[in-house]
């Protein structure tokens, strides 16, 4: 049987020091995780950045308010990230996985896996869900080029 899962790959003109900290820095998050800036409302986020760590994230959907949460079940800083996922309400856990790896111009190279999924439209829904995020941290990024780090 074929596993359910997204796969993304994209590259972003910043150093995985700076990747790394948009991943899992909550003042971070907040400004990127939702799949659209514009129809999405603000991200709140809790954030234990270590292995064992949990997370959530709060957000106004269009159709009302969103909640995820979860564990790092691996925390390599600037390497690899994973974790769980699972909406509040539901009872389909899944697992994000996020690799970093130098790009070209010194940017960086992030490969995304979103799997464990039950049905494949919950995988079609997520993966179009970190299309839209992935669009936001470009975004916030595009803002930000040539800005002090902080």
């Amino acid at each position: 049987m074929t596993e359910l899962r997204a796969d993304i790959a994209r590259t972003f003109p910043v150093d995985r020091e700076r990747m790394w900290a948009l991943w899992t820095e909550a003042r971070h998050l907040e400004r990127w995780m939702r799949p659209s800036l514009a129809t999405y409302g603000e991200t709140r986020a809790h954030v234990d950045a270590r292995a064992g760590g949990r997370y959530r994230f709060e957000l106004q959907g269009p159709d009302g308010p969103l909640a995820m949460s979860g564990t790092f079940v691996a925390f390599e800083p600037h390497e690899r990230l994973a974790y769980t996922w699972q909406w509040d309400g539901s009872e389909e856990e899944t697992l994000v996985e996020v690799a970093f790896t130098d790009g070209d111009d010194g940017g960086t190279l992030v490969q995304l896996t979103h799997s464990r999924f039950t049905t494949a439209e919950s995988a079609a829904r997520h993966g179009e869900g970190w299309h839209g995020c992935l669009d936001s941290m470009s975004a916030l990024i595009a803002e930000q080029v040539g800005a002090p780090t902080d």
